[in-house]
């Protein structure tokens, strides 16, 4: 459950990412994505990787607007890692240098992004918040300009208080300005899927239900039974306003 939640987390996070920011991709760039997908799928594991590595290295600086694909292709290539041995070598490696960019340069978003998204393929999540808590506990708030919605959540998911307190503050005060404004508006979206409403509608709950006992976990933990009774009341209130919504 709790990767479950955490994979959500950021599949919202690409979304909302690219329905903001993806363009028509540069044709070189898009010709190398088709290509490390086709390669993959046919089994072409060290063709793959390399357009994958290139694409890893160079599609950013090449075309801003590949920063939603980064994250299908660090996917593809921590798949590939348990199926190809020269994957799981330059995989470790690359994350092994993230890991350095990240500590030498905190303001490098890409490297705090890319670390984040290739320790969850490695289902190492615990060793993403011990290096975020190590250099935390060092230089509070080191990490604010990188910090999202999906940290957050992982942060609360492994209920880490050095984390919760320096990017948090307040547990029930931000789930409720961050994560109940982006919950509410997945439900609002499925209101455009009519073949499909319900089953969206219900998908939406589960995920704000599972989030709830996610926060509500943490401050039981580290903050009491006000905190977490306060996260339950939110909780209560964006489901009573969606069954008004519906009726």
């Amino acid at each position: 459950m709790k990767q479950l939640l955490i994979s959500t987390a950021l599949l919202v996070s690409g979304t909302f990412c690219f329905s903001s920011q993806a363009g028509e991709l540069d044709p070189q760039l898009q010709s190398k994505l088709d290509q490390a997908y086709f390669l993959y799928d046919h089994g072409h594991y060290q063709e793959s990787l390399e357009h994958i590595q290139w694409l890893f290295n160079n599609g950013i600086a090449t075309d801003y607007d590949f920063t939603p694909h980064q994250i299908g292709i660090i996917t593809r290539w921590g798949a590939m890692r348990d199926l190809y041995e020269p994957a799981r070598v330059s995989y470790d490696s690359a994350l092994k240098d993230a890991i350095t960019k990240l500590k030498r340069a905190p303001h490098n978003c890409a490297a705090f992004d890319d670390v984040e998204v290739m320790m969850e393929n490695k289902n190492a999540l615990e060793d993403f918040v011990s290096v975020l808590e190590n250099d935390t506990a060092e230089h509070p708030e080191i990490w604010q300009r990188c910090w999202d919605y999906s940290t957050s959540l992982i942060a609360v998911e492994q209920t880490s208080k050095p984390l919760i307190d320096a990017y948090l503050v307040d547990l029930s005060d931000h789930f409720k300005t961050v994560f109940i404004p982006v919950i509410d508006g997945l439900y609002s979206q499925c209101y455009d899927d009519y073949d499909y409403r319900e089953l969206c509608q219900d998908s939406v709950k589960e995920y704000l239900t599972g989030v709830s006992a996610s926060f509500r976990h943490a401050a039981m933990t580290h903050y009491g039974l006000n905190e977490a009774g306060q996260i339950g009341g939110l909780t209560l209130q964006l489901l009573l306003k969606w069954q008004t919504q519906d009726n």
